[in-house]
């Protein structure tokens, strides 16, 4: 079976918050989308016949190490309920985008969860094992994991599903724009759910206009999106983006801080300047137009080294 869908790092954007949050300081670029090829988890689960009262079942990777917290080497393991690990979308994967998986991304065989953080997908799978209690480990009980306020005080609650959120890919933070029409460009995705609409905001979010969507509309899968944004004052400005899905979801306007270093999907400011020596007539572009520019944003960043401080914190074992 193969399954598109959107995989995001959980901590992605975490270096945007004010508050400044344990963990590596991710931008923008901790998410990806590929084509992922595998045979369908529940396939192998039915065969195995579990027990009837199994309410989980643990992943565990190959990868060992010392994380911040921990008290030693621990696996890399996390668990899914029963309904999530029966589903018919979630994959014990081999192939990724109709190639043979690399080591990078988790060769020979990985999990993947169409539609939650990656965090869930582990990689180098080695063990399952069928539990008939909640699994509290580390990757899910310490780290990755929010904290919910209830009627009973805080509940530690698992990172899983990602909500709804869009990212503005141009023009880029800072960037000159010109006076008359320029194109706003971008993409949006809704974890379990399909994009249904996005809306651009070029006032800071006091007034909203609706976006073009272009391309497939599809669960777990990020869709691209454009606007033409017509203004004729120079000055700075700030634009904003936000994403509606299939299931009524709106794309938050602040983070909340009971998630943490985690799930940091709010509409985030971007800041540009509209300078009075240039014009602009732009038009909606075709799709494989974005395609080629959605390329092209990738190959910059691919090629971009990791600043001292974020490689620091990865070799460290601060956790991600």
């Amino acid at each position: 079976r193969s399954i598109f869908s959107t995989l995001e790092c959980a901590g992605n954007g975490r270096s945007f918050l004010s508050r400044r949050q344990d963990g590596v300081q991710w931008t923008a670029g901790a998410v990806g989308h590929a084509e992922w090829s595998g045979v369908p988890l529940k396939y192998v689960l039915e065969r195995v016949e579990p027990a009837k009262e199994t309410l989980e079942f643990i992943f565990q990777g190959a990868d060992q190490g010392v994380e911040k917290g921990s008290s030693g080497p621990i696996s890399f393991a996390r668990s899914l309920p029963l309904s999530k690990a029966m589903h018919e979308d979630t994959l014990l994967a081999t192939r990724m985008n109709g190639e043979e998986l690399e080591p990078s991304h988790g060769a020979p065989v990985r999990l993947i969860v169409p539609g939650w953080y990656g965090v869930a997908s582990v990689k180098w799978l080695s063990r399952i094992e069928a539990v008939a209690e909640p699994f509290n480990g580390f990757f899910q009980t310490v780290k990755y994991t929010m904290q919910r306020p209830t009627g009973r005080g805080v509940l530690s609650e698992m990172i899983g599903p990602m909500p709804v959120k869009s990212e503005i890919i141009r023009p880029a933070e800072g960037e000159a724009c010109g006076l008359g029409v320029n194109r706003v460009f971008g993409m949006a995705w809704a974890g379990e759910h399909a994009v249904a609409a996005v809306e651009v905001s070029t006032d800071g979010g006091r007034t909203w206009g609706k976006a073009e969507l272009v391309g497939p509309q599809a669960k777990y899968s990020w869709t691209l999106w454009e606007y033409l944004w017509e203004v004729e004052e120079p000055g700075a400005y700030e634009l904003m983006a936000r994403a509606i899905s299939t299931s009524g979801e709106v794309q938050a306007m602040q983070h909340d801080y009971h998630r943490g270093g985690y799930l940091i999907t709010y509409c985030r400011p971007m800041a540009v300047h509209v300078a009075a020596d240039e014009r602009r007539s732009d038009t909606l572009g075709d799709f494989n137009a974005l395609r080629r520019e959605m390329a092209a944003v990738a190959s910059r960043r691919f090629s971009r080294r990791l600043d001292a401080e974020l490689e620091m914190e990865l070799l460290s074992g601060a956790g991600i």
